[in-house]
């Protein structure tokens, strides 16, 4: 099964990164049991209050329906025999009309994914495209149906069924003149041995797709998809509780001495990273509202900006949650010191700090058996170490001139990344 994350544009729709069709890619004591029973029972009641206005929501929908299929293949619709589908759509929708999961539905998404999932209806099989919208991890059974893909191998064309695209165009009975001569100039051709595929589309992940073999002239295989969210859509809510994991984390006394040791000094105070947002807050920073978005989806990432006295910086946070929530509730991965920008004293394990020449620093680096990496660009050199991947590394920053407020072959800023796991 294929699960894929995008990037989601702020717009007046969304829409998302990366796809392929399916052929092409194929939770002692009275009081606690007490406590447990009653957060089980919530969590019961919750989960069928959300079942409910789904399906509420898909029945309202399928009430309204959709009287006849379009003629503008824009409206991303797709007509099997008598039904009509429009996309997205949500998923109780199509498997009340007798379609049913051959994958695991339970699974769940993140935010601003989506997977392929193959659904049966008799001997007829299709793949569908599940998307979460929300702002909340979510099972897949809860998200939304964002297109389907048709193909010949996984549905013969046998006469026993009639597929539809907008304009009239029927699967085993149009060829590429009449696809041109309904849809137009293609927003892409792709001339393939065995078919031809013409693609139009109004966003990347918002397409019909249409492949017409060349032994039968005839359009077999249909790709339908359209990851914009529905004028109704409902994203979810945001939730403040604080991570478990955020309560477990330990700050060090003091910087370490082991040069792989992924911490960071900043102004007196030792964090190792990942950090909590809320610990920096904790030493006197506070959040710049203006740099700082309002809540972070499920695992992804924020802008967060902090700021102590006349020192601020701004960086992304990372919510490791599996819902919504505040940035007060997100990791910082990543924190520089020094240079020209957050003039504050630092340093990294080993003795590495600010302020130090580039002779002693390298000479702590080798003490430590430490490989390194050296780029100079300009008046700056610039070291990388202790590089597991591109973010989980310790850099730091030597000015090779002096001027006024550097000595010359001096250290100047600091910087440790480590990624959330």
């Amino acid at each position: 099964m294929d699960t894929r994350r995008y990037a989601l544009l702020l717009a007046a729709v969304l829409a998302f990164g990366s796809t392929a069709c399916a052929q092409e890619s194929t939770d002692g004591t009275t009081e606690a049991v007490t406590e447990a029973t009653t957060e089980a029972s919530a969590g019961t009641a919750q989960s069928a209050a959300k079942a409910d206005a789904t399906a509420d929501r898909a029945a309202a929908q399928q009430e309204k329906g959709v009287a006849t299929l379009s003629d503008k293949w824009t409206d991303y619709e797709l007509q099997i025999n008598d039904d009509i589908l429009k996309f997205p759509m949500m998923l109780p929708e199509f498997e009340a009309l007798g379609w049913e999961a051959s994958d695991d539905l339970t699974e769940t998404l993140e935010p601003n994914t989506y997977s392929m999932y193959r659904f049966k209806k008799g001997d007829k099989t299709c793949t569908a495209y599940i998307l979460n919208l929300g702002m909340n991890t979510m099972p897949a059974s809860d998200c939304l149906l964002a297109g389907l893909s048709i193909d010949n191998f996984d549905w013969k064309l046998d006469g026993a069924d009639t597929i539809t695209l907008p304009g009239g165009l029927i699967r085993g009975e149009a060829t590429a003149d009449d696809i041109l001569a309904a849809y137009g100039t293609p927003s892409d051709t792709y001339e393939g041995d065995l078919y031809t595929k013409y693609t139009y589309e109004t966003d990347y992940n918002s397409s019909v797709e249409m492949k017409v073999f060349k032994e039968s002239g005839k359009l077999e295989d249909i790709t339908v998809e359209n990851f914009v969210a529905p004028d109704d859509f409902e994203a979810g809510e945001v939730n403040e509780e604080v991570p478990a994991e955020l309560t477990a984390y330990q700050k060090p006394e003091a910087l370490s001495d082991d040069l792989t040791a992924y911490e960071i000094e900043l102004d007196g105070s030792v964090y190792s990273l990942p950090v909590p947002v809320s610990t920096l807050l904790a030493d006197g920073w506070e959040i710049n509202p203006s740099e700082t978005d309002e809540y972070v989806v499920a695992r992804d990432s924020g802008w967060v900006g902090l700021i102590k006295g006349g020192q601020s910086f701004h960086t992304l946070a990372w919510n490791g949650a599996d819902y919504a929530t505040i940035p007060e509730n997100c990791w910082i991965e990543s924190l520089e010191v020094g240079g020209y920008d957050l003039e504050l004293d630092g340093a990294l394990p080993g003795g590495i700090r600010i302020g130090m020449s580039k002779d002693d620093f390298l000479a702590a680096l080798q003490s430590g058996n430490m490989t390194y990496e050296e780029e100079e660009s300009g008046d700056f050199i610039y070291y990388t170490y202790n590089e597991n991947a591109y973010d989980q590394k310790c850099e730091v920053i030597v000015y090779t001139k002096a001027d006024g407020q550097f000595p010359q072959n001096t250290v100047i800023e600091v910087s440790c990344r480590n990624r959330y796991e």
